[in-house]
């Protein structure tokens, strides 16, 4: 492994993936201001060598650690490291039970930019509509497990609404 991650720019390109797994392509370029030619190239070099995977999802290659992330998490990854779907998540977590208008008022994106996004959730099974008696609405799945997910992969970037949901809900 050494010799593979003997130059500089593939062993930040190797350190970003670790701290941030399932990170994009073009995100890493624009993190570590390199052209994206060239880090898809140290990408397919790591891969090649068995240090990194590659998925391909929704037009972006996402990144992980060899053997680090399991298919569970990286299909929650690919989701949660998008900002609308995350900002969604971090306010159901926040205002569980809300209805599609309070989160789109919040958000201030379009119905359908919005909506997009929302399936897309529910399709993951990461959020899911509510239908009791009592309180209708968009609700997290297994609440506890996201929290945990959201802690131990650190979507970055909007860091800040992090803090304050943890300041709400810390985990047990």
């Amino acid at each position: 492994m050494t010799d593979v991650l003997e130059l500089e720019t593939r062993k930040k390109i190797y350190h970003l993936i670790v701290e941030n797994p399932g990170v994009n392509l073009s995100k890493i370029a624009e993190i570590l201001h390199l052209s994206a030619q060239l880090v898809d190239y140290h990408l397919l070099y790591m891969r090649h060598h068995g240090l990194i995977t590659i998925v391909k999802e929704g037009g972006y290659k996402r990144c992980y650690i060899e053997g680090k992330v399991g298919v569970k998490d990286k299909r929650t990854l690919a989701v949660l490291r998008q900002e609308i779907p995350l900002k969604i998540v971090l306010f159901l977590l926040k205002n569980p039970y809300s209805r599609h208008r309070d989160i789109l008022n919040y958000l201030g994106v379009s119905s359908p930019h919005f909506s997009y996004h929302l399936r897309k959730l529910v399709k993951n099974r990461i959020v899911e509509v509510s239908t009791s008696d009592e309180k209708k609405g968009y609700v997290v799945r297994n609440e506890k497990e996201i929290i945990n997910f959201l802690i131990r992969y650190k979507p970055s970037r909007i860091a800040k609404m992090i803090e304050d949901t943890w300041v709400d809900f810390g985990p047990d």
